[in-house]
């Protein structure tokens, strides 16, 4: 296996080290109130960053080098005038953006004067001329489409459909090039040239995708567009950030009332927001920022006569944000009665679950069960037919662990409870389906997906070897895929760390075994868990 890569210097990283200086994070008024708003972007609150002294805008720096293509037209060079507050988050990032004052939002968005949609020619759309522009369309259809289309069956928009629509709309183009383009750097140890690229045309992107949010009008290409240019912050940032680059994606979906039966490409883009705004919560121990509720009309996942895969697939995403909104909003201390509905309502989720699974269609049979085989393979691995069968189950498994670790009972007890056999053994169970599934199957499709849910996971393992195993596959998957991984590796190393207890032995010396109940009782305290009062 190739060598882990290090972290690369602050000054080559990309859109991610800004993290909240470049997200786009909108204020959007209540719909009724959207048509009183002006044209200004400022006015209707679109803004990258609001600094405590006042409104300040932040924009990736152009680089000097020459460009062509679709990039051409969007190149400028703008000036600072007037103090300004630089808000950073490191030092070293600051080279690579400047300072706009929020009065000068307007004019700065306009100086990017984009090209007129492509002319169509016979009912057909023009097809990409320049070489640069075309390697990242291509490596956007190879990589980047397929990854959003993981749950979608047909006609798999992200594939299909906005790769066209990208021909006639140049902010679909520059979002599908922008985020393919982050992916090439990132997996090619962020070669100044390419990291420059993916920069650029990002900046030209979420610039543009300012211009195109001053219209009111619902237009799925521009979701498609705020779900890509998400992704493109996302793949390097810490995952705790990521609720905050798609707070915007989130608001501007509510203002049109989008949801996971809207139809289209409308449709598509919010199970995908929906997959995303999951994994972030994961992370950050918190609900996530659209309540499962509120995905459907009526708040219920309609059942359909017969399951397909995609439908199958939805269902779960849905179930798992059941089953996390559940742990997350369920109160530290309970009274007897509250107990007993928190129960009632646990025996439910349970059986939905145990339901779901048994409603699997034939695709999602196993093609094989191998045993385990030595410390480079320490767990049984079951392989699936592809990659999106696989992260189903994988989410589904995830739904599974995280409702064995809320097990209802009072605050008091959760240690006890916790820590019984029936308990940490249904939890080891799940924990090693879930990281065996992305050691089985070596698709980046699903292994895109599985970053947060291998992060839960791997912090319930208590074998050395399964641990390992663990930080291997998340080592691989960001040199093949670009995500930040480094972050879980931490975390898992910190939990492991603060699992072991220890006993007095012969010759006094200290005798450690890992307390497995102790790793599920930090899980379900989050972020909120403090090691040294269990």
């Amino acid at each position: 296996m190739p060598p882990f890569r290090e972290p690369m210097s602050k000054q080559v990283r990309g859109p991610s080290s800004r993290s909240k200086l470049g997200t786009l994070t909108f204020d959007v008024k209540p719909a009724s109130s959207v048509a009183r708003a002006t044209s200004s972007v400022i006015s209707r609150g679109l803004v990258l960053y609001a600094s405590d002294e006042g409104l300040t805008i932040f924009t990736a720096l152009e680089f000097k080098a020459p460009v062509a293509g679709l990039l051409e037209d969007f190149v400028s060079s703008k000036t600072v005038e007037g103090p300004a507050t630089f808000v950073d988050e490191t030092q070293g990032v600051s080279d690579l953006y400047e300072v706009i004052r929020a009065s000068d939002e307007a004019s700065s968005v306009s100086s990017y004067q984009h090209p007129s949609p492509r002319p169509a020619l016979s009912g057909h759309a023009t097809p990409i001329t320049d070489p640069t522009d075309a390697f990242f369309l291509w490596r956007y259809v190879e990589f980047i489409g397929p990854r959003f289309d993981m749950f979608d069956d047909a006609p798999r928009y992200f594939s299909t459909v906005v790769p066209q629509l990208a021909l006639n709309d140049t902010l679909v183009l520059l979002a599908c090039v922008a985020v393919a383009a982050r992916q090439y750097s990132l997996v090619n140890d962020q070669q100044q040239q390419n990291h420059e690229q993916a920069l650029t045309y990002y900046n030209a992107a979420i610039n543009l995708l300012s211009k195109r949010l001053q219209n009111s009008r619902p237009d799925p290409a521009v979701f498609s567009s705020c779900l890509l240019i998400a992704h493109c912050e996302m793949v390097e940032s810490k995952a705790t950030d990521w609720g905050l680059h798609l707070k915007g994606t989130g608001n501007l979906l509510r203002m049109h009332s989008w949801h996971g039966m809207s139809g289209g490409l409308a449709q598509a883009s919010f199970w995908i927001y929906c997959r995303m705004i999951i994994l972030a919560s994961l992370c950050a121990g918190k609900p996530a920022a659209l309540e499962p509720k509120e995905w459907l009309p009526g708040g219920v996942f309609p059942d359909p006569a017969t399951w397909t895969l995609e439908s199958w697939q939805k269902k779960v995403v849905f179930l798992l944000g059941m089953v996390h909104d559940f742990w997350s909003r369920t109160p530290v201390g309970l009274d007897e009665h509250a107990v007993k509905l928190h129960a009632a309502r646990w025996k439910e989720l349970e059986a939905e679950l145990v339901r779901h699974q048994s409603r699997a269609p034939a695709v999602c049979s196993p093609l094989s069960i191998l045993p385990p085989n030595g410390e480079d393979n320490p767990f049984q691995l079951v392989r699936y037919l592809n990659g999106p069968v696989s992260a189903a189950w994988q989410m589904l498994h995830t739904a599974f662990l995280i409702l064995t670790i809320c097990t209802p009972c009072s605050q008091a007890s959760r240690l006890p409870v916790l820590s019984s056999p029936n308990v940490t053994h249904r939890a080891q169970t799940y924990a090693r389906q879930i990281v065996a599934n992305s050691l089985g199957n070596r698709c980046s499709i699903a292994w895109a997906n599985a970053v947060q849910l291998l992060t839960i996971a791997g912090q319930c393992l208590v074998v050395e070897p399964q641990r390992n195993a663990c930080v291997r596959i998340l080592q691989e998957i960001q040199q093949q895929t670009g995500w930040n991984t480094r972050a879980s590796i931490n975390r898992l190393g910190a939990a492991w760390e603060n699992s072991w207890r220890y006993e007095s032995g012969v010759r006094h010396s200290a005798v450690g075994q890992v307390d497995a109940g102790k790793l599920l009782y930090h899980i379900w305290l989050g972020d909120e868990r403090s090691p040294e009062n269990i």
